[in-house]
């Protein structure tokens, strides 16, 4: 399988992989599982907590 990445985030996924002294390969499998045993509630609530933080960054960004 082969997956694209933003580079931010690949750049991201290789430096918790250096810090951690662990493969990259390694990083996307943990953040995989950890992603798969999630269950749909708690996914939601992630997802509406990331668009309040995106929203609080937006507005902090264009505060002069």
């Amino acid at each position: 399988m082969t997956v694209t990445l933003p580079p931010e985030l690949e750049k991201a996924i290789e430096q918790t992989a250096a810090d951690h002294r662990v493969s990259v390969e390694v990083v996307v499998r943990e953040a995989l599982e950890w992603y798969l045993r999630l269950d749909a509630e708690l996914l939601d609530e992630l997802a509406a907590w990331q668009e309040i933080r995106d929203e609080a960054s937006a507005i902090v960004e264009a505060t002069p």
